[in-house]
């Protein structure tokens, strides 16, 4: 047999055990080898109260991909795996594909590997790593039945198996470890046949993130020749991929920690932050609030919100509410402007009016609320050009050991 041929017969014979899947793993191996980077995601309120579990896949030295929709309303998350807990940020939100990348220090657990692009296909067998329903790394098997919208943004991988609550953004994999998708169960029917979001969507979460983050609006530029600066862009409305960063201190420990207010869509004169956790009037009117991320500035927060624009030194009103978040207590408060003043805000000097609250707050027993309330004030600082709080602080006397005492400052607008 000559070289040639030889090489011919090897070429045939790799090509033949390829297609055979004889390089094929066996269950067991394949766990074994993926499960390592295979987190559960647990996410808080803003009082550290679990609202759900998922999963991510390690896709790069301390990066993880998991479904956005598992990240919905939640104040903060972290990411588990056995006795080990690491606190994660979201990094690139794909929100469109429900793909978004979180960022974690000082991680080092490997990245699995990705299928080639256009790797799937009908009748492959596949595996499912995730937590369903909380439990940690658990395997299936399963059988692809579909690919679901060709070429465009929804393209999806249907699955034979059913996924379980908590299933979403675990990973999908082929008989050789290879990612072929991150699971996602949102908005499925119970015993809907499951889906995941094809793994080549990965590489491209970061430029789809950025590109959102580019439509920001640049304001208006004034000519030199009028003797105008350019606008700055810090009052400019509010785009898809924007945030507002604020810091928030607990002034009895003095604790500080970073509360950002993404924006997910813009829907008529409505902006909706944080996958629904907060949604407000283009103007700043508070619409609702369903994750208190800001603690009392969103827990205690009154109809439409701490401020508005039409707001003068001296005047005065009663307020008489129930929240609706956080322990939906009863608040009577009584609100003054007290005065008007410039304040720097990113770099820009605003005016904004003080208005402080004092009164009390009345808790919830069964179906009514307690006789007796507990002392709270606050104090508001509102930008009319803004259009919302930019500063905030507010004081519970609920008894020597719950009191709180607290304060959340707008730092920058990401644009």
């Amino acid at each position: 047999m000559t070289p040639a041929s030889i090489g011919r017969t090897a070429a045939f014979l790799a090509a033949a055990l390829v297609a055979s899947g004889a390089f094929a793993l066996e269950p067991d191996v394949l766990f074994a080898r993926v499960s390592p980077a295979v987190w559960t995601v647990r996410t808080l309120d803003a009082q550290e109260r679990p609202l759900r579990t998922g999963s991510a896949v390690v896709i790069a030295p301390g990066r993880l991909v998991t479904a956005c929709h598992v990240l919905a309303k939640a104040a903060s998350f972290v990411i588990r795996q056995d006795n080990v807990t690491y606190g994660a940020t979201l990094e690139h939100p794909d929100v469109e594909r429900d793909l978004c990348q979180i960022r974690v220090a000082n991680f080092n657990a490997a990245p699995v590997p990705l299928a080639p692009a256009g790797a799937a296909r009908v009748g492959q067998k596949a595996y499912l790593v995730g937590s369903p329903r909380g439990v940690e790394n658990t395997l299936g098997e399963t059988m692809l039945t579909g690919l679901r919208g060709e070429d465009g943004d929804d393209r999806q991988l249907q699955l034979a198996a059913v996924l379980a609550a908590g299933a979403s953004g675990g990973g999908l994999f082929d008989a050789e470890g290879r990612l072929l998708g991150i699971t996602s169960a949102a908005g499925r029917d119970p015993g809907a046949p499951g889906f995941a979001v094809p793994a080549d969507f990965v590489p491209e979460i970061p430029a789809r993130a950025q590109a959102a983050l580019a439509q920001r609006p640049r304001g208006d530029v004034r000519t030199a020749a009028a003797g105008a600066a350019p606008a700055n862009t810090l009052t400019a409305p509010l785009r898809p991929g924007d945030g507002l960063e604020f810091q928030r201190v607990d002034r009895l420990t003095g604790n500080r920690s970073t509360v950002v207010y993404r924006v997910d869509r813009v829907a008529g004169d409505e902006v909706i932050f944080n996958m629904g956790g907060r949604v407000e009037k283009t103007d700043g009117r508070v619409v609702s609030v369903a994750s208190p991320a800001g603690g009392s500035y969103d827990v205690s927060s009154p109809p439409g919100g701490w401020g508005r624009r039409e707001l003068k030194p001296g005047m005065r009103w009663h307020l008489d509410y129930v929240a609706v978040t956080g322990e939906k207590w009863r608040h009577e408060l009584d609100a003054t402007v007290v005065s008007e003043r410039t304040m720097r805000i990113d770099g820009v000097d605003l005016n904004v009016v003080q208005i402080d609250y004092a009164g009390w707050i009345y808790a919830s027993y069964g179906t009514g609320a307690s006789p007796v309330g507990t002392p709270f004030r606050a104090s508001a600082w509102y930008a009319r050009d803004l259009g919302r709080v930019v500063r905030f602080e507010a004081e519970h006397r609920r008894g020597n050991s719950s009191s709180s005492n607290e304060s959340l400052e707008l730092v920058r607008v990401l644009r």
